[in-house]
């Protein structure tokens, strides 16, 4: 029998970022996620310091899950969620209450980088966020290519503290990003996958597919790990991380 999946980063609630523009899009992206055996979800609408108040997120947030609480279909689904968030990098992060913007009731914080260049600030502002009690997540780090160029700046990271994860679309769509995806996985240095689900059309549910690519790929031991790092962080419990292993460069070829 198929393990059921935890999905940790999604963007579900109606109306409230670029994901799901109203309930009947949300019951859709949560009837497909079920048919493909999830059945945790962390919800994890956008949150931008520069644009939103904290409190104004929070209001804002509990308004579109009571929305979604309001369709007797969704009351009816066999499933579990918590509230979090997606939060973009600014270096005042290290400096802010990030309490509501965590998984609900633990201290893990999804944080999503700029793609474009390397952010200022990156190490202090993540060890001040560690050093204030949070367990920050990078979110998809398939899609910075200054980690990928020189994944020793996600281990350095790791060993801060911090954890990562990719989205399934990394495995399934085969680009230049793949084979450096697959290295970051064989070196412990992500933990998890998510669907980054926003639409049934656009961005669809897809965990289904990337663990059926991520067991023909890699086996069957890097799925099972990354479906129990899902469960124990919905838990709010801590990874073991012994399988982490440094990036060595040999020859111009990370080995």
């Amino acid at each position: 029998m198929a393990k059921k999946k935890t999905d940790l980063h999604c963007h579900i609630l109606p109306g409230i970022d670029d994901g799901a523009k109203n309930t009947e899009v949300s019951i859709g992206l949560l009837r497909e996620e079920l048919n493909q055996g999830v059945t945790k979800f962390v919800f994890t609408p956008h949150f931008d310091s520069d644009r939103i108040t904290v409190a104004e997120f929070d209001k804002k947030r509990a308004q579109s899950l009571e929305r979604l609480r309001a369709e007797k279909e969704f009351r009816d689904m066999d499933l579990e969620f918590k509230l979090g968030s997606e939060v973009y990098y600014t270096i005042g992060l290290g400096e802010m209450n990030l309490e509501k913007l965590c998984f609900e009731g633990t201290d893990y914080v999804l944080i999503e980088l700029p793609t474009q260049a390397r952010p200022h600030g990156l190490k202090r502002t993540f060890g001040n966020i560690v050093s204030s009690g949070y367990r920050p997540i990078i979110a998809h780090v398939e899609r910075y290519s200054y980690m990928l160029s020189n994944p020793t700046e996600l281990y350095e990271l790791i060993e801060m503290g911090c954890l990562a994860h990719v989205n399934a679309e990394a495995l399934i769509k085969k680009t230049k990003a793949t084979g450096m995806v697959n290295y970051l996985i064989r070196h412990g240095l992500v933990h998890f996958m998510t669907s980054d689900c926003h639409s049934l059309r656009r961005r669809p549910p897809n965990l289904k597919k990337g663990f059926e690519v991520l067991r023909s790929t890699l086996g069957e031991k890097y799925a099972n790990r990354f479906i129990e790092n899902a469960d124990m962080i919905y838990s709010g419990g801590s990874l073991d991380l012994d399988y982490v292993k440094k990036p060595v460069k040999l020859m111009g070829l990370w080995i």
